[in-house]
């Protein structure tokens, strides 16, 4: 990964089939996987996904993702990456973080 590379906007969810949805930096994501599991009391993903996690203060714009409260901020966030939110070559990038 580039320098450049850093600042990509990378789209994510909290989960594969949440509607809202919330920007950060490429750099802001950590521990890349590909994941099935729920999470919580959730049911698992129907598949894996691209995976990520990532402190809540990193989002650049929350889209409703996360109702954070400011008393015990930051919260660590474990969200997916999904093809439909972003570009080929943004999803490559991601690809490549998991694979280090």
């Amino acid at each position: 990964m580039q320098a450049t590379d850093e600042n990509i906007p990378v789209t994510i969810r909290r989960r594969w089939d949440d509607r809202a949805s919330a920007r950060v930096r490429l750099a802001d994501l950590r521990d890349v996987r590909i994941g099935n599991d729920p999470g919580g009391m959730c049911a698992a993903a129907p598949r894996g996904f691209l995976r990520a996690r990532l402190w809540c203060d990193r989002l650049s714009s929350d889209g409703g993702v996360h109702p954070c409260d400011p008393a015990s901020a930051p919260h660590e966030l474990e969200v997916c990456v999904l093809e439909v939110d972003n570009s080929r070559a943004t999803i490559a990038l991601v690809n490549r973080l998991r694979q280090r």
